[in-house]
């Protein structure tokens, strides 16, 4: 039997005529020698999201169930809402954590109708020997307090220095902070920033596939809206209330160094939610398809640059509103944190407009939707409050 020549080029060329490598030469030749294309593929390509699936299935996609598409866009709000609701609870439990005992809240607090309160300068003639049976606290809350009550009270907010308000333990810590604790929150702070930056970026892509699909077709109504209201919700109320959270609980539990990388990894775990939920939540089929067919187009220089000036925006802002946030408690107290909590993400709104727009007309676009969005991270962060308030007072009220 003839041997047989196994050639990857023509017959009757040089290259056909050129010895071939020996078997074991070949392999390492393919296991070291990298593919340009594919490479290059896999550099340009941004990560997947649950978010971007589920425009891929909604908009993009031929022949897909209702209830998948339906499913998903349901699922897409559940995520963002419990972000949003679990990160604005998160910020506010710091500092007013439901309680049953005073052990239960922090130095600097009391437990007030299983809610802990802050300890106030008014509270003060409450705890005099002289006290009446009615006090200031009794006026804020509209009703007698209990000798018992009021008794906790004055043990939980004085210590061997007297009576303590939150703003006095507060001012205390923020001093004893030295310089590795200052520069642990640095760093910490520069994490949280590239994690935030992350999720900018997928609402970013979001934003550009509805526009890439909206020159091609016409996009439903209530997609647009559905898709907007989350990306509106994103940037105002889940991410500033993250940037919240490493500021209450500095405040709160102390910035050593121990604490404040145990509570930002603690705080980051919800802005994995949405790519947990695309890697482990989807079925093995859909999810290789997202995979494979979203965000296949190369994002254009302009975009690129975009992204790379929100980049910056982040890495500068955030850790300047979370140090200020620490430092500046001593000026306004704890309400310090929540007036500047918006502001990197009202700024990355702003450039993105100006450069979007030009200067006036991406100015005036920027300041309104972030003027619109510092309104709403209030009022949602009213109503959390609000519910907790409310809920407390309601078992008081049933175990009463």
């Amino acid at each position: 039997m003839a041997e047989l020549k196994v050639s990857p080029a023509p017959e009757g060329t040089k290259a056909a005529e050129a010895p071939l490598l020996d078997h074991e030469t070949r392999i390492r030749t393919l296991e070291t020698t990298a593919s340009a294309p594919t490479l290059h593929q896999l550099a340009t390509r941004e990560p997947t999201s649950f978010h971007q699936a589920t425009i891929y299935n909604g908009l993009v996609r031929a022949n897909t169930p209702a209830w998948r598409k339906y499913g998903l866009l349901a699922a897409s709000i559940v995520i963002v809402f419990l972000q949003c609701f679990v990160a604005g609870g998160f910020g506010i439990a710091v500092g007013m954590s439901t309680c049953s005992e005073q052990s239960e809240c922090t130095q600097g607090m009391f437990c007030d109708e299983g809610i802990c309160d802050w300890c106030a300068s008014y509270h003060k003639p409450c705890c005099h020997a002289n006290a009446t049976d009615t006090c200031a606290i009794d006026f804020q809350r509209k009703r007698l307090m209990g000798k018992k009550d009021r008794e906790g009270m004055c043990a939980a907010c004085t210590s061997s220095k007297g009576f303590e308000t939150f703003r006095d333990v507060g001012k205390d810590r923020v001093k004893s902070m030295r310089l590795e604790d200052w520069l642990t929150l640095f760093l910490a702070s520069l994490v949280v920033s590239f994690a935030l930056f992350g999720e900018i970026r997928d609402i970013m892509l979001c934003d550009i596939a509805l526009r890439d699909i909206s020159t091609r077709r016409e996009v439903p109504r209530g997609w647009r809206f559905a898709i907007g209201g989350l990306n509106f919700a994103r940037y105002f109320i889940f991410l500033p209330n993250i940037v919240l959270s490493i500021t209450a609980l500095v405040l709160n539990d102390g910035g050593t160094v121990k604490n404040t990388c145990l509570n930002t990894v603690a705080v980051l775990f919800l802005v994995d939610v949405d790519n947990m939920a695309f890697r482990h939540g989807l079925g093995e089929r859909v999810r290789m398809e997202a995979e494979e067919n979203v965000g296949v187009r190369h994002l254009t220089d302009d975009e690129l640059r975009t992204i790379d000036a929100v980049k910056l925006v982040c890495v500068l802002a955030i850790p300047c509103v979370v140090i200020v946030g620490v430092s500046g408690f001593n000026l306004l107290g704890n309400w310090f944190g929540e007036l500047t909590a918006p502001l990197p993400f009202i700024f990355v709104v702003l450039m993105q407009r100006v450069r979007a727009h030009g200067l006036i007309k991406g100015s005036c676009y920027g300041l309104g939707w972030g003027l619109a969005g510092y309104v709403v991270f209030w009022l949602w962060f009213t109503a959390i409050i609000t519910l907790m308030v409310w809920q407390s007072q309601g078992e008081e009220g049933f175990e009463g």
